[in-house]
């Protein structure tokens, strides 16, 4: 399996650095508009190689027309810069690069799945789908999948449980109107407030506000802190490659237009979804409470209303 990673900075370096650890890749190839900093981060992935035990997939680089016979494209292309946080604010931007490049793109693969990375995540997953016409299963947002890493961490630390005890999922947006899905909870396979029950003795009321501020806020104390994050999305999407080249079926909140599922149409936003070699194969749809749903359909109106305020609907 041949795997382009278009964008060298501080998420594409780590993305294409992360992927050599991952099984039935044998090729690599790191696309920048900058071909010497390209050239310059596989010179020495190749160096590394060397002292490595294990022998890794092949590493190249290049320009666009470096992405032909790539069965995955990861795009983490797009400007950073983000004066407060609001991932939006870059959309307009971002929306331009990314027309731009997949324009490019498409003249030298017009099959390969394609996971992006780029913010504002949903509503970029939804130009780039716009701009390529692929199948809407082949266009893949690394979603909510971080998130849902990051309040599995937060729960299994205030229970004190292994994070492997743990089962969450975080819907909608990737961003300030993600919705955790705490009904669906299981500790060791129970309802979570069954499970507190169970070692309390007693009924605990969850505090759901505390809950959704642990890990939407985490996301931007990682930028204010180092300038970007990097390592927990590289592992988020190594975990959807893994998912597609081993054709695992793997159940992961990531991001895709959605046509008619939880009665959307038309826009990218994080649901479980099973991943397979096809990209997503299949969407079941989770039950939620009233106010889960309420919740999650207003994070999908609130990527609808961005994606018009640019022309994008």
């Amino acid at each position: 399996m041949k795997v382009a990673v278009i964008g060298a900075g501080n998420v594409g370096k780590t993305i294409f650095h992360d992927l050599q650890h991952v099984n039935m890749i044998r090729e690599i190839t790191l696309v920048d508009r900058n071909l010497d900093r390209a050239r310059a981060e596989v010179m020495d992935a190749r160096d590394a190689a060397v002292l490595k035990e294990t022998y890794g997939p092949k590493l190249y680089c290049g320009g666009y027309e470096a992405t032909k016979g790539a069965d995955i494209i990861i795009y983490t292309a797009g400007s950073a810069k983000m004066e407060k946080p609001d991932r939006m604010e870059m959309l307009k931007v971002n929306s331009a690069i990314a027309e731009d490049v997949f324009t490019e793109v498409m003249k030298h693969n017009q099959s390969a799945i394609i996971i992006c990375v780029s913010n504002p995540l949903d509503a970029i997953t939804m130009k780039i789908r716009q701009v390529t016409g692929l199948d809407p299963h082949k266009v893949i947002g690394s979603g909510t999948l971080l998130e849902s890493a990051r309040l599995v961490r937060y729960v299994a630390e205030l229970l004190e449980l292994s994070d492997r005890s743990i089962h969450i999922s975080v819907v909608g947006e990737h961003g300030a109107t993600a919705v955790a899905l705490l009904s669906s909870v299981r500790v060791m396979g129970l309802p979570l407030e069954q499970y507190l029950k169970s070692v309390t003795d007693e009924s605990v009321i969850l505090n759901v506000k505390r809950l959704n501020e642990a890990f939407k806020g985490e996301a931007f104390r990682i930028f204010y802190g180092k300038g970007y994050t990097s390592t927990g999305v590289s592992a988020a999407v190594s975990k959807i490659v893994s998912a597609i080249a081993c054709d695992s079926h793997e159940v992961l909140p990531v991001s895709s237009v959605l046509q008619g599922e939880y009665g959307i149409s038309g826009v990218a936003v994080s649901v479980p979804s099973i991943i397979g070699r096809n990209g997503i194969e299949e969407i079941r749809e989770m039950a939620m409470t009233d106010k889960e749903r309420e919740a999650f359909l207003a994070s999908a109106e609130t990527i609808r209303n961005a994606a018009i305020s640019v022309g994008m609907l």
